[in-house]
């Protein structure tokens, strides 16, 4: 690579990464549909072992699209979505792209009054939200104008076993069920968008330039404020992700989603990088080393986006387990420093390299880091 010598840093890029990419066109949605047809009978979404292929995935966002076209959502309208990772955040996402609609991102977590002062600011009407956060949403005052809640149970999307476990008559069980899941009134079920019949392919999608995604920050300095993306900003962070990882082939790649999908560092590397590198995207409601352990014994991470404290204590977790790490790829940390006491360990643990490659610092995925 030919070092220009106002651009110094290119020196310090590994072998293969461009200098330079190129212009990003067309939508989000063309991100997508690209992999369902590249890659229609790979793995697009595994939760609790329960996996997805993008052809299922790019029906159901179809199917999910012209649901939400049905219930009155235009081009331009914004969208909240209030979810954990789940599949059903992934098929939101992008069928409230397909329309040409905004999608607005929320952290479930969010006390009352932080979740109503975004929708006073934002004025969506249609809300995506996880049944636990239903009523939250019904209690807002009636100047905050949502005419719909599509509710969401997101155990909907796990392995039937696993659901059946939720529901035994023991304490643990309803526990759990309890913390996942609770029932609802005066919503459209999500399965009623998942009936639908698919868009019309004649339907016009975005392009570049239109408004995609309605991003808020943390507040760390103020109350939080929307910064507003388009299709060709996010296609440009997804088109930087790839290029930074050329060793890592479109179709194959494994990506862990323990970050929370609404915050713009784990919207970008897995909503978009990890679904346009056709790979297999394993998602985790909340970050529990337990469960991460348990994917890592049946299919390393190629490539795994976290903050510090969570690869200091899946390293920690790995060895009291006598669970190997071996063949974790790429690690990328962010939202804070990284120090070499977790470097060294997580390096030697899984023989890959882990670097401190994204700077949000407004980041505060407390949704996973604190389970």
């Amino acid at each position: 690579m030919a070092i220009s010598t106002d651009r110094p840093w290119l020196a310090s890029y590994a072998d293969g990464v461009p200098a330079d990419i190129e212009p990003q066109t067309g939508s989000l949605y063309d991100l997508i549909h690209e992999s369902v047809e590249r890659y229609p009978e790979h793995v697009a979404l595994e939760f609790f072992g329960r996996t997805t292929t993008y052809a299922d995935l790019g029906a159901q966002i179809d199917r999910v699209a012209e649901g939400l076209r049905v219930a009155g959502v235009q081009p331009g309208d914004p969208v909240a979505i209030v979810l954990p990772n789940c599949p059903q955040h992934i098929v939101a996402f992008y069928a409230v792209l397909r329309l040409g609609a905004i999608v607005v991102e929320h952290n479930p977590l969010y006390t009352p009054r932080e979740l109503r002062h975004q929708f006073e600011d934002h004025g969506a009407r249609v809300v995506i939200a996880w049944d636990k956060v239903v009523a939250t949403i019904q209690d807002f005052p009636a100047d905050v104008s949502v005419s719909t809640i599509i509710s969401v149970d997101v155990t909907r999307a796990m392995p039937f076993g696993t659901r059946l476990a939720l529901r035994l008559p023991v304490a643990k069980a309803r526990e759990s069920r309890a913390a996942l899941t609770t029932k609802v009134r005066g919503t459209t079920p999500w399965t009623t968008l998942t009936g639908s019949a698919p868009i019309d392919a004649h339907i016009a999608a975005p392009g570049a330039s239109d408004v995609a995604l309605i991003q808020y920050t943390s507040g760390t300095t103020g109350s939080p404020k929307g910064a507003t993306l388009t299709h060709e900003n996010l296609l440009a962070n997804a088109a930087q992700a790839r290029a930074w990882v050329p060793e890592v082939p479109r179709g194959s790649a494994v990506v862990y989603a323990v970050l929370p999908m609404f915050h713009a560092y784990g919207l970008t590397l897995c909503l978009t990088f990890a679904m346009s590198m056709g790979g297999r995207l394993v998602l985790f409601p909340k970050f529990d080393p337990e469960l991460v352990l348990k994917v890592v014994k049946r299919h390393p991470a190629t490539f795994l986006p976290a903050v510090p404290p969570i690869y200091d204590r899946l390293t920690k977790a790995a060895a009291a387990e006598g669970v190997s790490l071996d063949g974790i790829q790429i690690a990328i940390s962010g939202a804070m420093p990284l120090s070499t006491a977790i470097v060294e360990p997580w390096e030697q643990a899984t023989g890959g390299a882990l670097v401190e490659g994204y700077g949000l610092s407004e980041c505060s995925p407390v949704l996973m880091a604190n389970p």
